[in-house]
């Protein structure tokens, strides 16, 4: 688009040019035309480039999110060494900008453990809501010791567990959706603590300030082994 708008602007001065030797005035002014079109469309390029190498603020809010599931994670594990998977929705319905937000949101959490943590994103290769594909997904993975699902969780998640022999990782879950489809595996412990959005709370809006725990207590909610049905019932009303 700028290399034709270019062009455009360099063919009406060398029009101009052309011109000027018959109609003296009405070519000056062609050329004059051409030079203010090339000057504009440069300086839309230079401002449009310049725009675009400006960084978009972080979300707060979802870097609250996950400052809130980074603290579960410690309390649970310990000081426990091991890889912790990040596990993501599809690109289609969870961009790279939110998926970078959640994941810096738990550098400040890890930087207080003694444990040699790393972090591995994975996207889901399917629909959130399919249960095949957060298996799938989970058997991609049987190195890690801990997931944090931004996806939520599928109806009958629990079945993923069916002999209550093998602990599996530690599990936990931010639920955008406000579903609970989460509430029979964190009743059995299965999952640890699932974190869901505060209804009513507006997270959405702009200017959001304090620090990551009073913007989480704000906007969340923690649901966990101890206060799962109660969390549940404030859900569904």
């Amino acid at each position: 688009m700028t290399f034709f708008l270019l062009l455009a602007a360099l063919a009406v001065a060398g029009l101009g040019g052309w011109m000027s030797r018959r109609w003296r005035g009405f070519g000056q002014a062609m050329m004059a035309l051409g030079g203010v079109g090339l000057i504009g469309v440069v300086g839309w390029q230079v401002r449009q480039n310049v725009a675009s190498s400006k960084p978009k603020p972080s979300s707060r809010y979802e870097m609250a999110v996950s400052y809130g599931l980074a603290n579960c994670l410690l309390e649970n594990a310990g000081n426990q060494d091991g890889k912790v998977v990040l596990l993501f929705p599809q690109q289609r319905t969870m961009d790279a900008e939110t998926q970078r937000n959640f994941q810096d949101g738990f550098i400040p959490a890890l930087r207080h453990t003694h444990a040699k943590l790393s972090l591995k994103a994975v996207r889901l290769d399917g629909a959130s809501g399919d249960l095949s594909v957060f298996k799938n997904a989970l058997a991609q993975t049987p190195e890690a010791f801990a997931v944090i699902s931004y996806a939520g969780v599928p109806a009958g998640f629990e079945t993923l567990f069916p002999d209550g022999k093998q602990p599996g990782p530690l599990f936990f879950v931010f639920d955008r959706d406000g579903t609970t489809h989460w509430l029979a595996a964190l009743k059995e412990g299965r999952i640890k603590a699932v974190v869901v959005p505060r209804p009513g709370a507006n997270a959405g809006g702009e200017g959001i300030a304090g620090m990551p725990e009073t913007i989480f207590e704000r906007f969340c909610l923690l649901a966990t082994p101890t206060n799962a049905d109660e969390v549940a019932v404030g859900l569904k009303n």
